[in-house]
């Protein structure tokens, strides 16, 4: 595909192979293969190369301004001007949630913030994304959660947890899951076979092969035949 540069009222040289929608940010994001090598950049609307066409794998920019790129085996992120916000230096990330995004290193697993600054050390095992202002984090077989700083709000003492929903997280102790709060305080209390986080101030739990409904203080209450049906 050749990209007409109205500027200059001819056709440019670099052909891709795909030329992605245009973003409301003015650019698009395109894909050249040469000698079986695919590399991606991002070009604006006259057809100028804004992103150079040299990255491994590109995804879209975000609403923080900023795109996901691999380059040279590692992931890092650019802005809008192609700076590199986040250094290319890491082996593992995904994206924004909150202000703050997971990145791996030498596989450990910490927090940076949209400027590239370290939030959270490279530490844990494994990390889950944040989810009101707490992430899930693991370090071997046991589990907590961190705030926004990186303070462990919920010491790493648990078997399992999942995202917190409504300031509550399944927890799992041994062979049950209960709920505790932001603050590690135990506030369902663990009887159940598996747990899963609330929505709309309603979770779901299971005893056995029995598949129940709670609010937040643990009460059961019933409910239509047709929704038991579908879950």
């Amino acid at each position: 595909m050749a990209i007409l540069n109205p500027e200059k009222s001819k056709q440019m040289k670099v052909i891709y192979d795909e030329v992605g929608q245009f973003a409301d940010n003015g650019l698009a994001k395109v894909q050249k293969t040469v000698s079986k090598v695919t590399r991606f950049g991002f070009i604006d609307q006259s057809g100028k190369v804004v992103i150079p066409v040299i990255y491994e794998s590109a995804c879209l920019y975000d609403s923080n301004g900023l795109a996901k790129v691999k380059i040279n085996t590692k992931w890092g992120f650019l802005n809008l001007m192609g700076e590199e916000i986040i250094l290319p230096i890491y082996d593992a990330t995904e994206f924004f949630r909150e202000g703050l995004v997971k990145v791996c290193q030498h596989s450990k697993w910490g927090f940076v913030d949209t400027e590239g600054k370290v939030i959270v050390p490279l530490k844990y095992d494994w990390a889950w994304e944040f989810s009101e202002g707490l992430a899930i984090v693991r370090n071997g077989n046991k589990h907590g959660a961190i705030d926004r700083n990186g303070e462990e709000v919920v010491p790493l003492l648990y078997d399992g947890m999942k995202p917190f929903s409504n300031d509550l997280s399944p927890t799992k102790q041994g062979q049950k899951w209960g709920y505790v709060n932001a603050q590690g305080t135990l506030q369902i209390p663990f009887t159940y076979d598996d747990a899963w986080s609330f929505k709309n101030r309603t979770a779901q739990v299971r005893i056995g092969s029995v598949f129940q409904p709670i609010r937040l203080k643990g009460e059961t209450f019933d409910v239509p035949f047709a929704i038991k049906l579908l879950q």
